[in-house]
């Protein structure tokens, strides 16, 4: 609290501001205004939501504007994620206020609201869109909304009117917080737990022990240290972290377990509260603005043992937090790529070491980065090498599609002694799912690309129908009977009149999940299929009915893009197949490989985990690759010890940083000028500059591999550095070398994942 010897507060405004704001605390609010309170502070001419992070006796600006009320009982935050809020700041290069804004749920963010209400009488009123404004006014009876006013009237002018209005008397302006919503509880987040055997505790095998052990003589000793839980998958790594979690309630800390995407890892909600109840909040972007409001004010009010939720719940206000979990730790998911651009994993282990607790991270195929801090000594390696109940691991096989005569259903026997194959399924594929259904077990498809076809074509000109607004072409959905670009969401009718030639000659080319799925209902009428990609999982709880279903073995084959691999324990899947294992793997970027071998080890890892053995049938043109070598032999290790020599010779991650700058706009010719400009001021300051920076490799500027998105047209820069501090002062200077533009943006993105 201030008291009276402290005037003033800074703020931290959730705005693209770079510094807290200094407001003077009203006399009444000296006695109970707490760091990490939400208070209403005017900003320009707004009401808004701020935090206060700090107090002051004096201030040598002028004219101080008071804060107008104090939002809450008690502070939403306390020091430690205001800390938190500060690293984030300097390390990804963005402002306070935008990580403030990051860390904040919405709903805490409010700004305040601004009614209009009119007077009796009659006033000076002359403009016709005066009278129009006015009479819009009395005709809905009572205060109305300035921002729902203003979506009337458009054609501009209006908050000028408006002014007017209230200077001649004619209206009154009111301005105020809003109304607060009532902090009910949600026992039961929208991803309804299933009742579960997660109450059942499982005996552990020896390497299961020794690794819970390690944990547990940390939570109990006290103190920061960072595991890396590697095993294989099927090794019973969520054993261990409701063990680890059990232990750590009995020292009354707290726990936060973060995985991929919530939505998809139901399994792991139904054993969290098969252990813990009704203790248990979850947050998440798929709850709504008053579900995660409520969710956020019973963890802080300490209600709750252990949170779990995706990439955001990072920032859970657990009041005695003494244990974090990224379960998937390599998971590309944890990287924001809009807004402020952060890894939810990497932080999660500042956050660990600024409370002094441990982390672990959990993978069977970690990240190359987290296993060489293993072997450099800064994370402790942890390893399963057994599945539970020493179950086999799914024998894989290859499918060498460069040797492969494909048929089609113009070409099938009718003698019923071989399957038919299609143009999409193999015949070992194809005679392996009609064996498994026989046999009543379910079967897994995995293809990581979603739609009929890639692209619509002209078979006599060659025309290749594009998006509009990015420089990539539309893929085809059959149902929908539509064109749709991924990237901007952009949708058109499909028609086969070709727009280059004026003939009837565009027609689909390639394929995408839900052809596949539809080869998969022509040669297996009988079997029951459902497939679950963007696509059939856009409204909410749809994923969750598809997982149920997928559980109680009421699907026999599930279709999927990557969202099928991950954190499903299915007992009755023993088969997996993989339709073209290699798309991952022709991507323009160094971690092309790494990728593509989680992508197929964890779907591979799918099959297999009750009774019966797992097969995995692995369709691919390069069958020679390491990658595809090592997912054979489920050895991640051969694979990392090739990956590594890879990144060693071409001074990649983690053997130097990267920090992206991605330059966009809307005029192509403006946005490549100053890219170049940009790159030059660059290279000078590393040359003429600290010697620290002389190491800095500056790699471009080159148009993006995805060259324009969304109607605005990008290049990039690469900026690569075994420094880490002269590599973000470079990133940070980049901002004041730009040429000034209007129209041109620059975004920073430290420790890049995606560089399309």
């Amino acid at each position: 609290m201030p008291g009276e010897e402290s005037s003033f507060a800074q703020v931290i405004i959730p705005s693209p501001l770079k510094e807290p704001l200094t407001y003077e605390i009203p006399r009444p609010l000296r006695d109970i205004l707490q760091i990490g309170a939400r208070v209403l502070v005017p900003l320009g001419k707004r009401k808004i939501a701020g935090v206060v992070a700090g107090f002051a006796s004096e201030t040598d600006l002028k004219q101080i504007k008071p804060i107008v009320e104090a939002m809450d009982e008690r502070p939403v935050m306390d020091g430690s994620l205001l800390k938190l809020v500060q690293w984030i700041a300097q390390y990804y290069l963005a402002t306070i206020g935008e990580a403030l804004a990051t860390v904040l749920p919405a709903a805490l963010r409010a700004e305040s609201r601004r009614t209009i209400i009119a007077r009796q009488g009659e006033f000076a009123v002359t403009g016709a869109l005066q009278q129009k404004i006015l009479q819009e006014i009395r005709r809905r009876k009572g205060p109305v909304a300035v921002k729902s006013l203003a979506r009337k009237f458009l054609g501009g002018g209006f908050y000028r009117t408006l002014e007017e209005l209230a200077a001649v008397g004619a209206v009154e302006v009111r301005e105020g917080s809003l109304p607060k919503k009532r902090k009910k509880n949600l026992a039961v987040p929208p991803l309804q737990p299933e009742p579960a055997q997660g109450s059942t505790t499982l005996s552990l095998n020896v390497e299961q022990q020794r690794a819970l052990g390690a944990i547990e003589a940390r939570l109990q000793g006290g103190g920061f240290e960072t595991f890396l839980l590697y095993g294989v998958t099927g090794s019973g790594k969520t054993e261990i972290y409701l063990r680890a979690i059990e232990a750590a309630r009995q020292t009354k800390r707290q726990s936060l377990v973060l995985v991929p995407e919530i939505s998809l890892t139901p399994q792991l909600l139904d054993r969290l509260h098969g252990r813990f109840a009704d203790r248990v909040g979850v947050l998440h972007s798929a709850l709504t603005a008053s579900e995660r409001w409520a969710q956020w004010w019973r963890i802080l009010r300490g209600e709750v043992d252990v949170v779990i939720g995706a990439r955001s719940a990072l920032f859970a206000p657990l009041p005695a937090l003494g244990l974090i979990v990224v379960d998937e730790e390599h998971d590309p998911s944890y990287k924001q790529d809009e807004g402020l651009r952060y890894n939810a994993r990497d932080v999660a282990v500042v956050r660990g070491k600024m409370l002094g607790c441990p982390v672990v991270l959990g993978s069977a195929t970690p990240a190359i980065e987290s296993f060489e801090n293993c072997r450099g000594g800064r994370y402790r390696l942890l390893e399963l090498t057994q599945r539970v109940e020493e179950r086999a691991m799914p024998q894989v096989e290859i499918v060498d599609l460069r040797d492969r005569e494909p048929q089609t259903a113009d070409n099938e026997q009718s003698n019923g002694q071989r399957p038919a194959v299609s143009g999409l399924i193999s015949l070992q594929l194809t005679e392996a799912l009609q064996q498994n259904l026989a046999r009543r077990r379910q079967s897994l498809i995995f293809l990581n690309r979603r739609g009929f076809a890639n692209f619509l074509q002209c078979r006599l000109c060659g025309f290749v129908l594009r998006c509009d607004h990015c420089s990539v072409s539309m893929t085809f959905h059959q149902r929908l009977q539509s064109v749709l670009c991924h990237h901007c969401a952009l949708r058109k009718p499909a028609r086969d009149l070709c727009p280059g030639c004026n003939h009837a000659t565009l027609g689909p080319v390639g394929f995408g999940t839900e052809q596949l799925e539809q080869e998969l209902g022509r040669l297996l009428p009988q079997a029951r299929i459902e497939r679950m990609d963007r696509d059939t999982t856009g409204r909410r709880g749809s994923q969750e009915r598809l997982i149920r279903q997928w559980e109680k073995g009421e699907i026999d084959i599930l279709v999927g893009t990557q969202m099928i691999t991950k954190g499903h324990d299915v007992s009755g899947v023993t088969l997996v197949g993989a339709i073209l294992a290699d798309l991952s793997l022709n991507l323009p970027d160094f971690r092309a490989a790494e990728r593509t071998f989680q992508l197929l080890s964890q779907v591979a890892g799918r099959a297999g985990r009750g009774d019966e053995p797992g097969r995995v049938i692995i369709q691919t043109y390069s069958p020679d690759h390491y990658v595809l070598r090592d997912v054979i032999t489920h050895d991640y290790k051969s694979f990392f010890a090739s990956e590594i020599e890879f990144r060693r010779a071409l001074n990649y991650p983690p053997f130097s940083r990267l920090v992206h700058l991605r330059l966009e706009g809307a005029k192509a010719p403006e946005v490549e000028e100053r890219a170049k400009i940009l790159g030059d001021r660059l290279r000078a300051r590393c040359q003429g500059g600290m010697s620290a920076l002389k190491d800095i490799e500056v790699l471009g500027p080159a148009p993006a591999p995805i060259s324009k998105l969304r109607g605005r047209y990008r290049w990039q820069i690469l900026l690569k550095g075994k420094r880490g501090q002269a590599l973000l002062q470079l990133a940070s200077d980049a901002r004041a070398a730009l040429p000034a533009s209007r129209h041109t943006r620059l975004h920073i993105d430290v420790d890049p994942y995606n560089m399309l």
